[in-house]
């Protein structure tokens, strides 16, 4: 039980890589300013036009399955009980985080971006081909991604092709063959 909590742990690190990785990158070229009560109303008001709730749900729903399967692959020992459990802790602990997520995302929105552009963008996403966008957007990427491993498996034997040129590779591995989904 100790390595669960210890994977769910891992897990955790895994939603909030991406904060660690925020606080070290290099300060932005330009930021627009320090937020204004209207700044942060715009940002507001864009988080509601792009559904950005609707969205993490989402989001989350398609991530959980596929940190508990690779729990239990890493943990073969792992019951269908403790996979329930660590299931229902990590909906439990995302949807705390994530609301508390929600203002400091509106607040750096709101000091990223200009008045004009945060105009600009609330009125493209709360008109219909905004709102067409983020309804088509995982439809898109569905077909985008159907894509991908063909692509990949083609680029890939390209750069051990061309790795192998630079360092000369004694045999190079045949390159991987692309599957159809």
């Amino acid at each position: 039980m100790k390595r669960l909590a210890v994977l769910a742990a891992a897990a955790a690190l895994c939603l909030t890589g991406g904060a660690a990785q925020a606080r070290q990158a290099s300060p932005p070229a330009a930021a627009a300013s320090k937020a204004t009560p209207e700044t942060r109303a715009l940002a507001a008001r864009y988080f509601e036009a792009i559904h950005y709730d609707k969205l993490l749900g989402q989001m989350m729903d398609q991530m959980i399955p596929v940190m508990v399967q690779t729990l239990r692959t890493q943990t073969p020992s792992l019951t269908d009980e403790q996979s329930r459990l660590v299931s229902e802790t990590v909906i439990e602990s995302t949807r705390e985080m994530t609301d508390k997520m929600k203002a400091p995302m509106i607040d750096a929105v709101a000091e990223v971006f200009t008045e004009q552009e945060l105009r600009e963008l609330v009125a493209f996403y709360e008109a219909p081909t905004g709102q067409a966008l983020i309804a088509k957007t995982p439809e898109l990427t569905q077909k985008m991604m159907a894509q991908m491993p063909a692509i990949m498996a083609e680029m890939q034997g390209k750069m051990l092709q061309k790795l192998c040129a630079k360092v000369s590779c004694a045999a190079p591995p045949p390159a991987p063959k692309a599957t159809k989904s």
